[in-house]
């Protein structure tokens, strides 16, 4: 094995050079993609990537080029080592090759190529790999090996390499100098540089992902402490934080973290969570709560040269909540010299809630949101209805009554999705009639509207949340799914890009978005790495699995594609095509009707 990784040293090293030749990218190029019969070869490998610039990146044409351009390295690495490309698999890289041993030594060298390649570049040009090895024995069915390797693949951190049991068994000379971990896949990872996988702490979204800064004044408000332990601190430290946020998010001269995300972090330090976060400071603080006394200690870190740039502590009694908030608003704004638009000044400072008794069922209610259960999503749903019992005149109350509706929905902890839809709708009017409308109602209506097939109507609600909210995660994703299926994808991308850069602890339906958006672009190679990556984030979705198959048909994928379809079917035996695509709320019926016609080509059920 000793020899096996010093060979993988060297030529990954020559690998690395090719990386940057572009002649030799070319015909690595042309190899990927022509096809290949494998006949005596032994074993497969499959390169599946992943990259900032195509989850979040601000150019969709730098995305594509720095993947094609690692995908080359890749290449001439697996040829370097005897390997013949097998094409058309919509940006992953796969090569048979004549032996276990010659396999394995490909993989490490490709690796550690692209390892060095990404250290010579910016973060939005860096690609990450997974490799999935599996062997393939002579005259046996490729496709059903390929498939085996990108499921291996699938299964592994990024940067890592999995292999399976009959590959190891093929490698058991080596079997001392080895160094494997043992999965619950039955598959093993290869353990490197002292951990497997490469493996990072930390959310699974930001594996291998270096965030760049953003121009904008830059922020991440981390969870407030509480320093009682009972619940009613908790919910006051958790709604104190979450009204800054909501501040925040209304001023387009700032760039905010969304607070999901930020709950990812509690309890990392502060300059580390906003350095993992690709972000310039950081606000966290404490909260103590004694009757109606309430003491809170704040506190703003400049995490780029870690040190605490102001920290502060107020004492106030709790009917004074609001008048806290925009304090604490108001010293974030003017340190990191934030510049408000015309009209961001009244949308940020307007009181609400001023009621003690509304704003503890509020702030109870938004502590059980974040807890994304279905029963916590029913107390949340509780306590919102009766802050708007306690508060009519604010929308504060059928605002977070129509998003947890709408969450129960879409989540499947409703008894009965489409009611609860459509009472997520009637709650939305009655938020968005309101004077204080903040703009969240917005993003649940526009959504109502779009399945109801009113587009226009959606279109226009959808972009005026995010006029209101233009920092905000939800505004923007859910305008993104809005013009996708109106005909915009190119917009929707764009859109989906910026919701996710602002919450880089990702749920998989934005990335869902993103996928669809390019393939409706043509962007198929960028479509397939994001349908993958909802795959990795939720290995049993029906709808990436849809995704993806689509994608794949489109590229020419056609053997990779009737995999996937075979996988639908298998988790959803009662899959319809026509079904599925008549659900699907596009605009134009031309772009259902090539929606189900990728289907059925790949062999799904009509």
């Amino acid at each position: 094995m000793e020899v096996l990784l010093t060979l993988a040293t060297i030529l990954g090293g020559i690998a690395a050079i090719w990386y940057f030749w572009d002649k030799w990218a070319d015909r690595a190029k042309q190899a990927r993609l022509a096809p290949l019969v494998p006949g005596g070869h032994a074993a497969v490998v499959y390169a599946q990537p992943r990259a900032y610039g195509v989850l979040m990146g601000e150019s969709v044409a730098a995305a594509s080029k720095a993947v094609d351009r690692s995908g080359a390295g890749v290449a001439a690495a697996f040829a370097a080592h005897r390997g013949q490309m097998r094409g058309a698999h919509a940006s992953a890289v796969v090569a048979f090759f004549p032996g276990a041993s010659e396999a394995l030594a490909a993989a490490l060298a490709a690796r550690q190529g692209v390892a060095r390649g990404n250290g010579e570049l910016g973060a939005e040009q860096r690609v990450h790999y997974r490799f999935g090895i599996d062997v393939c024995a002579p005259g046996a069915d490729a496709a059903e090996a390929v498939a085996r390797a990108a499921l291996l693949a699938a299964g592994a951190q990024t940067d890592g390499i999995h292999i399976s049991e009959a590959l190891r068994a093929a490698l058991a000379d080596h079997a001392d100098s080895l160094h494997l971990s043992a999965t619950q896949a039955g598959s093993y990872a290869l353990i490197l540089g002292g951990a497997a996988d490469g493996q990072r702490a930390g959310p699974v979204q930001l594996e291998a992902l270096d965030l760049p800064l953003p121009e904008k004044p830059s922020i991440v408000l981390l969870p407030f402490a509480a320093v009682a332990d009972d619940a009613e601190a908790q919910a006051f430290a958790s709604g104190l934080r979450l009204d800054i946020q909501n501040a925040l998010v209304k001023m387009s001269g700032l760039f905010l973290i969304a607070a999901g995300t930020a709950n990812a972090f509690r309890g990392v330090p502060a300059a580390e969570a906003a350095t993992r976060l690709g972000v310039r400071h950081a606000l966290d603080g404490s909260v103590q709560r004694k009757g109606e006394q309430v003491r809170v200690h704040v506190q703003l870190i400049d995490a780029a040269n870690n040190v605490v740039l102001w920290s502060e502590q107020y004492d106030r009694q709790l009917n004074e909540g609001f008048a806290l908030q925009d304090e604490i608003t108001e010293r974030v704004v003017t340190t990191l010299d934030v510049k408000l638009a015309s009209g961001e000044q009244a949308r940020v400072w307007r009181k609400c809630l001023s009621l003690p008794k509304a704003r503890d069922h509020y702030y109870s209610g938004m502590h059980a949101f974040f807890q994304m259960s279905a029963e916590s999503m029913a107390r949340a749903r509780s306590h919102f209805e009766r802050t708007a019992e306690l508060a009519p005149e604010s929308s504060y109350g059928p605002t977070m009554v129509a998003f947890c509706l709408w969450m129960e929905a879409t989540r499947g902890w409703s008894k009965d999705p489409a009611l609860a839809r459509a009472q997520a709708g009637e709650w939305a009017e009655r938020a968005v009639a309101k004077e204080d409308a903040d703009g969240q109602a917005h993003t649940v209506l526009g959504n109502v509207r779009l399945l109801q097939g009113r587009h226009d109507e959606a279109l226009q609600i959808a972009r005026a949340a995010v006029e209101i909210r233009p920092n905000c995660t939800n505004a923007n994703g859910f305008l993104a799914n809005v013009l996708l299926y109106c005909g915009e994808p190119r917009a929707a991308s764009e859109q989906v890009r910026r919701a996710i850069r602002f919450s880089p602890v990702y749920p998989p339906w934005f990335i869902e978005i993103l996928a669809a958006s390019y393939r409706e672009t043509g962007h198929y190679d960028l479509a397939a790495i994001a349908a993958r990556e909802v795959l990795r984030l939720a290995p049993k979705s029906v709808e990436a699995r849809v995704i993806l198959a689509s994608t794949l048909a489109r590229a020419g994928s056609s053997e990779e594609a009737k995999q996937t379809g075979r996988e639908i079917v298998a988790l959803n035996p009662g899959f319809r095509t026509q079904n599925y695509a008549l659900n699907q709320p596009f605009r134009e019926s031309a772009a259902r009707e090539r929606l189900a016609a990728n289907l059925l080509a790949v062999g799904l059920p009509a």
